[in-house]
């Protein structure tokens, strides 16, 4: 009983290795790999190579599936490209199990010196990172290690042996069983790890006729996961069906010809545990390239399988796509998906708020997917304002593509501030335990709810294109700059009175009202370029009726210089 429970305890460390190397591998590149990844250009083949070296850089197939899915679904990467580049980030994968199948345990301790050094000795954000990457990999050989000293007890045992003798003659029951386990803990590399410390045990215990199977059973595991996790989004649907048709037509082959497999297997100069790492690999390179020259008509069927609805909220850029020669009209559309964007970003601010009152990791998480939806909405649009409508605009329809950029533009920075500081601010005071005076949460609750005015009415001035509107944010604008020096001065004199209360919070309400202040005075930059356009257009009625002579008038009166209005803030 002993035994199995080292064994579980083996397991138990190999699946939170590769869940600690997939979040230090998400900070080390995270921010980056959905650019690399959407740079691929070209055909599947080119795809699927930039696949291979993205999945050994990030052996991490969770985190390359998901950016694919979410490539794919923002109209950035074709599916049969998608599919391409998913596969051949799987063969990149499997650099790790050939890692642990070296046999190089004894390493594991200077690996785990150097990982702590750098994960607790810096607090710099990358140094840290890679010192939880190679933490990870100390902690993957530590549990193979674990996992090997037991079978060790375990091949002393006959009716281990017995078991496995008569699960080689079951082939289709040690697939389902690879299947299991890489569903279970999800990771095909976590599922391979621990047939290779059976292999590195005793031959005894583990033969080829039993490796082989379980292989496969791990790589459609993979598939498996895939579907479930993406099965309620129609993109992730189909990547997922299409990688299963391809990797599932080689494990059938594979399994109807098994004698044949097994006994090349069983030929290989390697050591067991390198002959399963080499067949992992093997797989996973001929599900590639067999699959190439099919993979167009594959994802054509994954997509007749699937119908042809969109998901609901999808792509900006695919709705408006119908439009690229009646650029008034895309204009008009791109103006309704800004509009789409307003309404996120005072979503994320109005549950900013609720995660400073509650400090509920929900809401933390439902804040960081909402800025990733900014995130893909304003590069999707942008995509389309620059690239699909090209140069060739008229001067008006240029300038007012210019203002959506620019408001595009401040929306995307108000997404991060949220994200980045308010939501920081309030990880913060959820972990320190600590309350603000009531007189200082509502005096926050109150420049909140003024900010979320500030954004919606900056909405209706985007919208509008009202010259009176604007003008009435600026003005609100210059009452919140007010409001928050009053704000501050009744913070400090809260201080100076000794409010215990405030006294533990001043950090964390002084930077609240910055950032606060800082969303007041980026979104009204819309005003601006609302105000300079009734100008303009006010110039040209007055030159057009004879009237040129009272331009440089029209233009002080409904443009205020904006020079002056950002030194008052």
């Amino acid at each position: 009983m002993v035994v199995f429970l080292h064994a579980a305890g083996g397991i138990a460390l190999l699946l939170f290795a590769i869940r600690f190397l997939r979040k230090g591998l998400d900070r080390l590149v995270g921010e980056r790999l959905d650019i690399w990844i959407g740079r691929v250009t070209g055909n599947a083949a080119k795809a699927s190579i930039a696949g291979a070296l993205i999945g050994t850089v990030v052996p991490s197939s969770t985190s390359v599936s998901l950016l694919t899915v979410a490539l794919v679904r923002d109209g950035e990467l074709a599916l049969h490209r998608a599919m391409g580049l998913l596969l051949g980030a799987f063969v990149g994968i499997t650099l790790t199990v050939h890692l642990i199948a070296f046999d190089i345990f004894h390493q594991a301790p200077i690996l785990a010196l150097v990982g702590v050094i750098l994960f607790q000795g810096t607090s710099r954000e990358k140094p840290r990172a890679v010192g939880q990457i190679i933490l990870a990999i100390a902690f993957l050989f530590f549990g193979v290690e674990v996992i090997s000293e037991a079978t060790k007890q375990m091949a002393a045992s006959k009716q281990i042996p017995q078991l496995l003798e008569m699960a080689a003659t079951s082939p289709m029951v040690l697939v389902l069983l690879g299947m299991a386990l890489t569903v279970a803990a999800q990771s095909s590399t976590a599922t391979i790890a621990v047939l290779v410390a059976l292999g590195l045990t005793d031959d005894r215990l583990m033969s080829d006729g039993v490796a082989l199977p379980f292989v496969v059973g791990a790589n459609l595991g993979l598939c498996a996961t895939l579907l479930m996790a993406g099965w309620k989004q129609i993109e992730s649907r189909r990547l997922g069906i299409g990688v299963t048709i391809c990797r599932g037509v080689l494990a059938a082959v594979i399994i109807y010809l098994l004698p044949i497999p097994v006994q090349w297997m069983e030929q290989l100069p390697f050591s067991l545990a390198a002959r399963i790492a080499t067949v992992h690999t093997l797989f996973n390179v001929i599900a590639v390239v067999a699959s190439l020259p099919f993979l167009v008509w594959v994802a054509r069927f994954s997509t007749y399988l699937t119908g042809s609805a969109g998901v609901a909220g999808g792509s900006a850029a695919l709705r408006t796509s119908r439009w690229p020669n009646e650029p008034a009209i895309a204009l008009s559309q791109s103006k309704r998906e800004i509009g789409l964007v307003t309404r996120e970003i005072v979503d994320m601010l109005e549950e900013a708020w609720e995660a400073l009152k509650s400090g509920d990791e929900q809401v933390f998480k439902q804040i960081r997917v909402r800025d990733d939806q900014v995130d893909r909405l304003d590069r999707q649009i942008k995509k389309y304002l620059t690239t699909t409508l090209g140069d060739d605009l008229p001067a008006e329809l240029d300038k007012a593509r210019d203002r959506q950029l620019r408001f595009l533009t401040d929306l995307e920075t108000i997404g991060d501030v949220i994200d980045r500081n308010i939501l920081s601010a309030a990880i913060k005071k959820s972990k320190k335990g600590v309350r603000f005076s009531e007189e200082g949460w509502e005096e926050l609750k109150d420049y909140f709810r003024g900010t979320t005015a500030t954004l919606e009415l900056a909405s209706a001035v985007f919208v509008s294109d009202s010259a009176d509107m604007a003008r009435k944010l600026l003005e609100h604008k210059t009452r919140m700059r007010d409001h928050e020096i009053a704000l501050r001065e009744k913070h400090y004199d809260r201080l100076q009175k000794g409010s215990q209360q405030s006294l533990e919070t001043t950090d964390l309400h002084l930077e609240i009202l910055s950032q606060l202040k800082h969303i007041n005075h980026v979104v009204c930059g819309v005003a601006y370029g609302v105000l300079q356009s009734a100008s303009d257009a006010s110039a040209n009625a007055a030159l057009l009726s004879g009237e040129s002579q009272l331009a440089p008038g029209l233009i002080g009166s409904a443009f205020p210089r904006e020079g002056a209005l950002h030194g008052a803030i």
